[in-house]
């Protein structure tokens, strides 16, 4: 098996998976081959030969991403966790965007941006989740003799690009909405708002081109480091320049604020542990199974908590204003 999964040719229709592994061309057995003659002449007498391993690891680094999707398989298990984790990343920014949206009447006015931008930041993520849950469900065809769940040759590739514009779109907003909230003068907030949202989309961006080489690590360490560049500055500016002005905050706001930027900067750890695990060798369904599991994870806390902690601020301040 390459790739963690199947090297079993694909079904290419729900028919041929109803016959079980009716489709399978028959096995011809092996012909004999000549092994021509042994290379002499020392280290100079001919090439080496070449080693299944050594093969695998060349096709690796050749394969496209679609090329390397339909050489696996999934197990039940496999399938089923990850269309429940997709169904959990859709079910809960949507509930945090009716109930976000719901609150607003009961928000000060003064301080409904902050939960507006999170309310557009969970439907986002929420659609998402969504779309690739569907293609994911559209993708696979499962074979009831071994009960695996093969890529159909037809089917759509999971939307990696799609959860790539997800993040562009929303974790750029996600800053911003931080910023949104703080009580720092205005030349202060446009130069916070500037430099984060364009550090977000850099770092954002950057990462994509290495989510397209599933096979080549080299590549993909090559994108990450440099998505690294502005990530790096993400998480200081959140340490210490947020940090400084978290501690202008009033004291019932504070605490939370703080709250606020630990959960982002340790959500965001999340991503590029998620990120490398391909470039230190897990590959195949296992691969995907963690990758796409994680990532939702990651962006369940980002996103739908954190809207939840900035509407919780917006409630202390509305409290506040309202002398209650």
């Amino acid at each position: 098996a390459m790739f963690g999964g199947s090297n079993l040719p694909m079904p290419s229709s729900a028919a041929d998976v109803e016959r079980g592994n009716s489709w399978l061309p028959p096995v011809a057995p092996p012909a004999a081959v000549d092994p021509g003659p042994k290379p002499t002449g020392g280290k100079r007498g001919g090439p080496k030969p070449t080693t299944t391993a050594s093969n695998e690891s060349r096709l690796s680094r050749l394969a496209t991403k679609e090329q390397v999707w339909m050489h696996m398989c999934f197990s039940p298990e496999q399938f089923q966790g990850v269309s429940a984790a997709l169904s959990v990343g859709f079910a809960a920014p949507g509930a945090v965007t009716i109930f976000l949206f719901l609150q607003l009447a009961n928000l000060d006015s003064s301080v409904q941006s902050g939960p507006v931008v999170s309310g557009i930041v969970t439907l986002i993520s929420s659609y998402s989740s969504f779309e690739i849950r569907y293609q994911w469900d559209r993708a696979f065809l499962r074979n009831k003799q071994d009960g695996q769940y093969y890529v159909k040759e037809s089917g759509p590739p999971l939307a990696d690009a799609l959860r790539y514009t997800d993040w562009v779109i929303t974790v750029p907003l996600l800053l911003l909405e931080l910023v949104f909230m703080m009580e720092v003068p205005n030349s202060e907030k446009q130069s916070l708002i500037a430099r984060l949202g364009g550090a977000a989309v850099i770092m954002v961006a950057a990462g994509f081109p290495g989510e397209l080489a599933e096979g080549d690590r080299k590549t993909r360490w090559k994108w990450f480091g440099i998505s690294c560049v502005p990530y790096m500055y993400l998480v200081f500016t959140l340490l210490l320049e947020l940090g400084d002005a978290t501690e202008r905050q009033p004291t019932d706001t504070r605490g939370m604020f703080t709250a606020a930027r630990y959960l982002t900067i340790l959500s965001w750890m999340m991503y590029p542990a998620i990120y490398v695990a391909k470039c230190v060798g897990l590959q195949g369904a296992k691969a995907v199974v963690f990758e796409q599991i994680g990532y939702t994870a990651a962006d369940i806390i980002s996103k739908a908590v954190f809207g939840i902690l900035m509407f919780n601020i917006a409630m202390t301040r509305t409290n506040s204003i309202n002398g209650r």
